[in-house]
């Protein structure tokens, strides 16, 4: 029994060990990487993509992050060159790991906020969360989130009327 638990544990600890290298893995959106962003307490997604003039969705899709509200210290997180200006808001610092060019080089980003084609439109109602709406229409919680101006993920509000694209 002791020993069955010993395993688990030191299996555990390897998996755990794993996981931040996954995170930093190469590019899997076709964006070139400016460099790399290791993540500080308090940090966001967002306060990163302001340092850097990225989007914060692109950050997360670079580096296979599924919840956008849930990164952890040291995690080593590769910079796109998907820009895009944010609203006025926290932001961190920059790192040296990551060079700007002078002149960004223009790339597609997605649709800005709210300017999307609605193939559905959903009422909100009780029990309703993005990642239900994403699974029952078939399309990624972010974009639903991008094309509502949806800045928390996990605040939708009862008796909004949300475009699904």
């Amino acid at each position: 029994m002791k020993r069955a638990f010993l395993t688990m544990v030191v299996l555990s600890v390897f998996l755990l060990a794993l996981a931040p290298a996954s995170l930093a893995a190469p590019a899997r959106s076709g964006w070139n990487n400016l460099g790399i962003h290791t993540v500080q307490p308090g940090e966001t997604l967002f306060c990163i993509g302001r340092a850097y003039g990225v989007d914060p969705w692109a950050i997360a899709t670079q580096n296979g992050i599924l919840n956008v509200n849930l990164i952890y210290p040291g995690v080593k997180l590769n910079i796109p060159d998907a820009w895009l200006q944010l609203p006025a808001g926290p932001t961190c610092a920059r790192q040296a790991s990551v060079v700007l060019p002078t002149t960004p080089t223009p790339t597609p980003t997605p649709p800005a906020c709210g300017n999307c084609t609605c193939k559905a439109n959903h009422l909100v109602k009780t029990g309703d969360t993005l990642t239900a709406l994403a699974t029952l229409y078939k399309v990624n919680m972010w974009d639903i989130a991008r094309c509502n101006c949806i800045q928390n993920l996990n605040y939708i509000r009862i008796g909004d009327t949300l475009c699904i694209p």
